[in-house]
């Protein structure tokens, strides 16, 4: 009589043997050749800041600085196109003696929303793609050139506003010298350049998110 021999174990890999290979729609092993499937789980991938700091750093000191070298530049222009007060005026005193500092906000705030828009667009047309750093040099620096046109004017002036008041009797010290000095009275002009800067930026944000689609 014959027997048949046991059946021999299988020596081959076994359902979750790390020899074999992944089942259908299972993806490849993580950990080395003797880690189980997916284990352990992969890494979360590391997604890079898309902003470089030290570049937005860099525009928005070096824009800040540019708008302010323009404020002076505003500040000769405005000083250039402004009405002035007529000391002749005051020495009658008459009624319209201040208007003109009316019309010099006026132009004020016209010409330092015209220098901050040439500015502006030059800014952005360099930096080319605009960030955060861009952002804050069009905001500061516009604010900042909008106070420097003003000192620029006020400097540009006081002698001639000094040497008129000597000229018909006025002390030129005192209350009377800031009376005259030519300088901005309404403090919200100075924030038209921030806003046409800033006006400016979203336009170029907007024009190169359209070109990126």
């Amino acid at each position: 009589m014959t027997y048949d021999p046991p059946p021999q174990t299988s020596t081959g890999p076994y359902v979750g043997d790390p020899r074999s290979a992944p089942p259908y729609g299972v993806p490849p092993q993580q950990g080395g050749p003797n880690a189980p499937w997916g284990w352990p789980p992969p890494a979360p991938a590391h997604t890079p800041d898309p902003v470089d700091w030290t570049t937005e750093g860099f525009v928005a000191v070096v824009g800040t600085l540019f708008l302010a070298i323009c404020g002076a530049v505003a500040g000769l222009l405005w000083d250039a196109a402004a009405p002035k007060l007529s000391f002749q005026a005051l020495a009658a005193s008459a009624d319209a003696t201040f208007k003109p500092q009316i019309g010099a906000d006026a132009w004020f705030l016209l010409v330092t929303v015209l220098v901050g828009l040439v500015s502006s667009v030059a800014f952005c047309l360099v930096v080319r793609r605009p960030g955060p750093g861009a952002a804050v040099a069009l905001a500061v620096g516009g604010l900042l050139g909008a106070f420097v046109a003003d000192r620029v004017g006020f400097i540009a002036e006081r002698h001639v506003a000094l040497t008129g008041l000597r000229a018909i009797g006025f002390p030129s010290t005192g209350d009377i010298v800031t009376q005259v000095d030519f300088r901005v009275r309404a403090l919200g002009v100075v924030a038209g350049w921030p806003l046409v800067a800033l006006a400016v930026l979203g336009i170029f944000i907007g024009i190169n998110a359209l070109r990126g689609r």
